[in-house]
């Protein structure tokens, strides 16, 4: 595992230092903005911005980083190497995801004992919220992107599934709401708790399928050929449940949209060979 860390993160050293000089100028950026114009243009950089923002943008150029190991073929290199994929899978999270949020939470903490030193409580309370929001968020993009191949679709099924997630966490906040369950639904440590703990299952499930997976199946849709159904099952049935977690009542014409997408995944899925000759 060690020689797997070293060496993932000897071989992406240039992209993480890039990723850590990024945070430093967003920072300064962000802090010269709000100073020149006394915080009147943007509250970016407040007790409740800042560290969200630069774990965020952070995370974005990891992740941008992430895929170019595909396109550089690195993964398939490193499949030659002493060390498993579960274990280079392991550097993946740790240098790409844990160390871009805690270094936007440090770099956040440092500006605060510089000149806010009187909230660090609540500084640190905010980053560790954000830090979990997007951990969460980052786990769901792994374990699309681990059993996703081709990068674009990559990118659209993680927008798609994130959004589902989005909706389905405000219908359960409203159920819980109509059910008396306010203070729960409200606290910020039992959702911290449920958000961290569904992180690690969905990384859980990426660590299992990347033991599964070889490099030769990158090109393909999806990756583990048990999914494939499933795929486009929850494309149909989320696709379907998104109105009625908006409030809207199901109809006719709520059959047309997840019917369509269902077929589009479909044909990306198994790829049938479409031809006019008999």
């Amino acid at each position: 595992m060690k020689q797997a860390l070293r060496l993932y993160g000897r071989i992406k050293s240039n992209q993480i230092i890039l990723i850590a000089i990024l945070g430093v100028l967003v920072t300064c950026f962000i802090g010269g903005v709000n100073t020149y114009y006394g915080r009147a243009i943007t509250n970016i950089g407040s007790d409740s911005e800042l560290g969200g923002v630069l774990m965020g943008i952070m995370l974005l150029a990891a992740g941008a980083a992430t895929c170019a190991d595909q396109t550089r073929h690195l993964n398939t290199w490193l499949s030659t190497q002493s060390a498993s994929r579960r274990q280079f899978f392991i550097s993946k999270v740790v240098w790409m995801i844990i160390a871009p949020i805690v270094l936007g939470a440090a770099i956040d903490l440092f500006m605060s004992i510089t000149i806010r030193s009187d909230n660090l409580h609540k500084v640190a309370s905010n980053n560790l919220n954000d830090a979990v929001e997007l951990f969460y968020v980052a786990s769901v993009v792994v374990l699309v992107s681990t059993i996703i191949g081709p990068i674009w679709q990559k990118i659209v099924i993680s927008l798609f599934v994130l959004i589902v997630w989005s909706s389905i966490s405000v219908g359960v906040n409203t159920i819980s709401f109509k059910l008396g369950m306010k203070e729960l639904s409200q606290s910020t440590e039992f959702i911290m708790l449920v958000t961290f703990v569904a992180a690690m299952l969905l990384l859980g499930a990426s660590y299992y399928i990347v033991g599964i997976i070889g490099t030769e199946s990158e090109h393909d849709t999806v990756r583990v050929p048990a999914l494939r159904w499933p795929v486009i099952i929850f494309v149909f049935a989320s696709t379907l449940a998104l109105p009625l977690l908006n409030g809207s009542s199901l109809t006719a014409g709520s059959f047309v949209l997840p019917a369509i997408l269902s077929v589009i995944t479909f044909i990306f899925v198994f790829k049938p060979k479409l031809s006019w000759q008999k």
